[in-house]
């Protein structure tokens, strides 16, 4: 048997494979930390108004349901470019821009992020949804569902209650961070425009 097949058929030490896979384990954790920390940190804000949630749907835990008045569902009508011929699991691209109240509105819907991308305009991608080849956008009947990763918020136990009231009355805002790829992050959580709770970057 050669050298080399004598080396492979040795058992690896349970000691140096169990420090390598801590080591792994770490710098995965340490790079999603890094992620989040540089999107709060460096990315494009806008402020969304939630939604009221089913109330049989009570909070779970220690987190509490968002859903968002302007983004959580939206009119296909605002859809620019091709719509696909054959159905599609894909992301959503939302191109964001302030109301006049403050309060970002979706101004355009695309499979793609635009470009060049649009002064003052955040663009937020959504997770994927299932579109339909036999959908039509431009008719005004076709709303879509998408979520984004930020539909949880974990609160301190026993201060969801509150939260949801707040939220289901419309006195509920959050601050969200938008990356340079379209992923939000959220940065605060406001009721009646005062803020509540903020993230710390780590």
């Amino acid at each position: 048997m050669t050298a080399l097949g004598q080396l492979l058929r040795r058992r690896v030490n349970p000691v140096v494979a169990a420090i390598v896979c801590a080591v792994a384990l770490a710098g995965s954790l340490v790079l999603m930390i890094q992620g989040r920390a540089a999107i709060l940190r460096d990315g494009d804000e806008v402020i969304l108004k939630t939604a009221p949630v089913d109330p049989r749907d009570l909070m779970r835990g220690d987190y509490v349901r968002l859903r968002y008045e302007d983004i959580s569902t939206v009119d296909g009508a605002l859809f620019t470019g091709t719509w696909p011929e054959k159905n599609l699991y894909a992301p959503v691209w939302l191109t964001l821009e302030p109301g006049e109240d403050g309060l970002a509105v979706v101004s355009a819907l695309s499979l793609e992020k635009p470009d060049p991308v649009k002064t003052g305009s955040v663009y937020l991608k959504s997770k994927p949804t299932k579109l339909y080849a036999s959908d039509e956008p431009n008719t005004g009947n076709l709303r879509l569902s998408l979520s984004f990763g930020i539909e949880r918020y974990y609160v301190p136990e026993g201060e969801g209650l509150e939260i949801e009231d707040a939220r289901n009355a419309g006195r509920t805002t959050v601050a969200i961070r938008v990356s340079e790829d379209g992923e939000p992050q959220i940065a605060r959580l406001m009721i009646d425009g005062e803020m509540l709770y903020e993230e710390p970057l780590y």
